[in-house]
């Protein structure tokens, strides 16, 4: 019976195409886009809160990544990225891929090596892991999104298919390794504070 009404809700209630579209990770404003932008958003907001309780250089380098990771947010909501391909469609230039990557790509090394170096003032560790995420995600918004856009045009569907759950997969995976180099983070500072505390107490 359940599984009755569930069928005639999703046939009825709510039309096939639209419940394809609502979790089509190559479509926009939908279950997916918002999943990545809260990914994102999250890891903002840790960095802030690292930002917040460290000093010096540490605290610069957290302030870069949480503004980094909260514009990333934002585009992966908005599109924002999708507006750099405006000057080669109005000068009436052809790529091979999707325009704004001609652009998008230069803007992407140079915030990738923004965030490589104020990562460098961070815990070995924790840098090291950042620096997995940030390549992951690059990886995934840059590399695997350019062959996409070339084989969307020129391969077979489900190669296209193939990619975007790659695509998607490597920006997530790259957002999900962030947020746990950052609570990893703030936790050890927790437990040095504690132990601190304990320490002081026991004298």
């Amino acid at each position: 019976m359940a599984l009755f009404v569930a069928v005639f809700a999703l046939h009825y209630v709510t039309p096939v195409d639209e419940a394809k579209e609502f979790v089509d990770i190559g479509a926009e404003a939908n279950l997916p886009t918002w999943w990545n932008s809260a990914l994102l958003f999250l890891v903002a907001a840790l960095a802030a809160t690292s930002a917040l309780t460290a000093h010096g250089r540490t605290r610069f380098s957290w302030t870069v990544i949480a503004a980094a990771a909260a514009y990333l947010s934002l585009d992966e909501a908005a599109r924002l990225h999708e507006r750099l391909a405006r000057p080669l469609l109005a000068a009436g230039l052809d790529t091979p891929t999707y325009p704004w990557l001609a652009l998008g790509a230069a803007v992407g090394i140079a915030g990738a090596t923004v965030l490589f170096f104020a990562g460098r003032s961070l815990p070995r560790e924790t840098g090291r892991r950042l620096a997995l995420g940030l390549g992951s995600y690059g990886a995934g918004a840059l590399g695997v999104e350019g062959f996409n856009g070339w084989i969307r045009q020129n391969g077979p569907d489900y190669v296209f298919s193939a990619g975007l759950i790659l695509e998607e997969g490597l920006e997530m995976f790259g957002c999900i390794i962030a947020v746990g180099a950052i609570a990893d983070y703030l936790a050890s500072r927790l437990q040095r504070s504690q132990d601190l505390v304990e320490a002081e107490n026991a004298h």
